[in-house]
């Protein structure tokens, strides 16, 4: 979709004949009858409601079983993946707003249960959901399975994923810990591959010799998911206005398993790429990526909206306004924080990582690093600010600022040495939503796929994606 009207629109958005196309494509999208708010005008604002279904309906071959599972083995269907974008294509900015799947609400019908569930009831039950619970205004409708995602990103060609460590998931069967492999590295992951790494709730890194579990669970797959987004988009539009003819296949593979609602049209459709098309996904002010705001539940495995938090969000999206620019700073909600271990003690980085994300931080990747005795806080240029905001949740005040134009997975990497003692909420700062105790119950399926391929052995991947 966003290669498509990228192309169109940058490089012969004024002939007929490829309008004519272009609206043709967009009519042969698969429609869905629900209910959604009054659409908005072409220069104003509106919310999208982004579901990834983990619904085995495709499934009709040997392969797709294996693969899979049937919908036997899924026991029915969920949202595997539930975002709202919020576009203003006056402005030309937008606002990612991902739910947890865990997320406790009040669902008609089946009562307090986790937000997810609301997609076996129907699509409708989810809008509704989100209205009910939330007041949030729903315009417009856009779905995607397992087999969809597949198919998107590989007629992209693939998407590089930059890795700081080997990795692994062996419940999704994601695999970039294999021999031959040189890490820090770029990994350019297929559908299948692609899959593995977005659907992963039982993530690991190595650390040593051995391999941590990251224990944010549903928390860091979202991070992972909402980075992936940037990269998917970043390559279709880069690769649709290289070669007009890839735009096309692109589309059509996009479209043709897209589900929308009825109103969908190409205006709409212009308004996702104005939010989209000019993102870079080193850049994280391109497109504002946020998680709803939560609090743990008292079973440690489910998680509570924390509504007084999410209030300026929920603002937001409500009002339909632009997204306002930040006052005091960045908000730790805005700062992607990857961690290596420097101080040569075990598991290190994993528990500073999860003490960041405690504080609000977006969860990074975290690795090894040569030992040190000073504790130092890297920044990308131009985001000395948000690396201050790092800072100053170092216990101790330790964190030498050092600029450093290799990152190129997060806003600022943390780099701990012998004097980091921990991370401790700067005086005076609001409570922000930790992670649960209990990390929420992994998923149940048996999705493989094999290691990306690296050409050569011994040959590096790039070090930047």
């Amino acid at each position: 979709m966003l290669a498509l009207g990228a192309t169109t629109a940058v490089t012969v958005g004024g002939l007929v004949g490829v309008n004519y196309v272009y609206d043709q494509k967009i009519d042969n999208i698969e429609r869905i009858d629900v209910s959604v708010d009054e659409n908005t005008d072409p220069g104003e604002p509106a919310n999208f409601l982004l579901i990834g279904s983990d619904t085995r309906e495709f499934v009709t071959t040997p392969e797709q079983e294996e693969a899979f599972g049937d919908e036997a083995d899924a026991g029915g269907q969920r949202s595997d993946t539930i975002m709202i974008v919020h576009v203003d294509p006056e402005a030309r900015t937008g606002l990612l707003v991902s739910f947890p799947r865990d997320l406790l609400v009040e669902i008609e019908g089946l009562g307090e249960t986790k937000i997810n569930a609301a997609y076996n009831e129907g699509p409708q039950k989810v809008i509704d959901t989100i209205q009910s619970n939330f007041e949030i205004p729903i315009h417009h409708y856009l779905e995607v399975d397992f087999a969809s995602f597949e198919g998107i990103v590989n007629a992209v060609g693939g998407v590089p994923i930059y890795f700081p460590a080997p990795a692994r998931d062996e419940v999704t069967g994601l695999n970039v810990a294999y021999f031959g492999a040189v890490y820090p590295g770029c990994f350019e992951l297929d559908g299948a591959q692609a899959l593995a790494y977005v659907r992963s709730r039982n993530y690991e890194v190595q650390e040593g010799d051995e391999f941590v579990k990251d224990q944010t669970a549903d928390i860091g797959r979202i991070t992972r998911q909402q980075d992936f987004m940037r990269r998917l988009a970043a390559e279709a539009v880069g690769t649709s206005l290289r070669n007009p003819l890839a735009a096309n296949r692109i589309a059509d593979e996009a479209l043709s398993k897209l589900k929308a609602d009825e109103g969908l049209s190409k205006t709409d459709i212009n308004k996702l790429i104005q939010a989209f098309r000019r993102i870079d996904p080193n850049d994280r002010e391109s497109l504002v990526m946020v998680t709803f705001p939560w609090t743990p539940a008292d079973n440690g495995a489910d998680l509570v909206p924390d509504m007084t938090a999410a209030e300026p969000l929920l603002a937001q999206l409500r009002t339909l306004e632009a997204t306002p620019a930040p006052t005091d700073g960045p908000a730790p909600s805005e700062i992607l924080v990857e961690v290596l271990n420097g101080s040569g003690v075990d598991g290190a980085a994993g528990d500073a990582a999860s003490a960041l994300l405690e504080q609000g931080f977006q969860g990074g990747a975290t690795g090894n690093a040569d030992a040190r005795e000073q504790t130092e806080v890297h920044y990308r240029p131009g985001t000395e600010d948000k690396a201050e905001v790092v800072r100053s949740v170092l216990a101790g005040g330790v964190g030498t600022l050092v600029e450093d134009d290799s990152i190129v997975e997060a806003d600022a990497q943390v780099v701990l040495g012998d004097d980091f003692t921990g991370v401790t909420p700067p005086a005076g700062a609001p409570a922000t939503s930790p992670a649960p105790e209990t990390a929420p119950a992994p998923d149940t399926g048996t999705e493989e796929s094999t290691p990306p391929e690296q050409g050569e052995e011994g040959d590096a991947p790039s070090a930047a994606c």
